[in-house]
């Protein structure tokens, strides 16, 4: 892509993508009398410098600290910025800025909308998941009794600004992380998408700046279609029914794994559903789970596993009397929603994936 940020004020929210957004937003951001910048303790180190040196103009009043990590995406940690809020007397006038990765901005987004019953927000997504996926859409929300984003809201923020400066800070496991939401809508959506990416690692990618771009207007167009998710949004469901319930499994015993690794792998059991239910090609759907385990080793689970996988996505909010429904796809590029899946074919997928014989490991 251009030098130029891309620039796209849709009835709700205000994107700004592309190299330089970050120097750009600063006219947005002198609107504001007061301004609160929630980080984590990563993006405090190395992402706030970067915002500061950027934007050197815009006073700060407030900085608020969370642990970082999905375990913390909680309601005390919810309850800890109340307060935080709450003492400095902050008003509904103010701005509330999230400047981190999804966590960042999926709890950032959920206090900063319910804290006097909503104050404006903007997110400043500084990892590859949050600039592809997690800032953009207006989900909020936290994880409840092992449960992943169990208590939430769909609230907009007023802007979201997205510059690839901030993945110069990022370690290699979140962008292998962030990676696993691009490949989704290649395989949902974008098949062109699909093709700039096939065979190819993460780590040995440098188009990245119209890689980001791509897949974020990918989602603004299903976003702007179907805000609230009553349609074409569910497909972005994909590879997250089977996946957030493994996300929960290693989550709830203490050994967190990153959401991308999470979803790679339901992207896979998933991926094996559709071929069963839609007579997928068996040469695509080879070359779909090899591409994933290009770019993301298979996890340790075990068959004596399942029974808790499957009672952890009983708790997923796609459930409908008491049946599960999937977004799949039917073919490369294309998705569909609403699938109604025997658990007994779930449970064949997850044996499919943890007896599969991976030829890279």
């Amino acid at each position: 892509m251009s030098k130029s940020p891309f620039l796209l004020d849709t009835k709700s929210v205000s994107y700004v993508i592309g190299e330089g957004a970050l120097a750009l937003s600063e006219k947005r951001l002198k609107k504001y009398r007061r301004i609160i910048i929630l980080v984590d303790e990563n993006t405090e180190k190395h992402c706030l410098p970067v915002f500061r040196k950027h934007l050197p103009d815009i006073d700060i009043n407030q900085v608020v600290v969370i642990k970082s990590g999905e375990k913390q995406k909680n309601l005390d940690q919810s309850i800890y910025i109340w307060d935080k809020l709450t003492k400095q007397k902050v008003a509904r006038d103010a701005l509330f800025i999230n400047l981190g990765g999804g966590v960042v901005t999926d709890i950032g987004g959920f206090v900063a909308s319910t804290y006097k019953r909503g104050v404006s927000f903007i997110n400043y997504p500084t990892t590859l998941l949050g600039m592809a996926d997690a800032a953009i859409g207006g989900k909020t929300g936290i994880d409840f009794e092992g449960y992943k984003n169990q208590v939430g809201l769909f609230a907009n923020p007023v802007s979201v600004v997205i510059d690839p400066i901030f993945l110069h800070t990022l370690e290699d496991i979140q962008w292998q992380s962030g990676f696993a939401e691009v490949m989704k809508y290649g395989l949902i959506m974008d098949r062109d998408l699909w093709y700039i990416l096939a065979g190819k690692n993460y780590r040995d990618i440098d188009e990245w700046n119209n890689i980001i771009t791509r897949a974020a207007r990918d989602k603004i167009d299903i976003v702007q279609y179907d805000a609230l998710e009553k349609g074409i949004r569910k497909n972005l469901n994909f590879g997250h029914t089977i996946g957030h319930a493994i996300e929960s499994h290693y989550l709830n015993r203490d050994h967190p794994v990153t959401h991308g690794q999470a979803i790679a792998a339901g992207m896979i059991c998933e991926t094996w559903i559709s071929s069963r239910i839609f007579e997928m090609d068996c040469t695509r759907t080879q070359e779909i789970v090899s591409m994933i385990d290009l770019n993301f080793s298979k996890f340790d689970l075990t068959e004596d596993m399942i029974p808790e996988l499957i009672d952890l996505m009983r708790q997923d909010k796609k459930v409908r009397e008491g049946k599960l429904k999937f977004s799949l796809i039917r073919k490369l590029g294309k998705a569909t929603h609403d699938v109604e899946v025997d658990f007994d074919l779930i449970v064949d997928s997850l044996k499919y994936y943890i007896n599969r014989h991976v030829t890279s490991e």
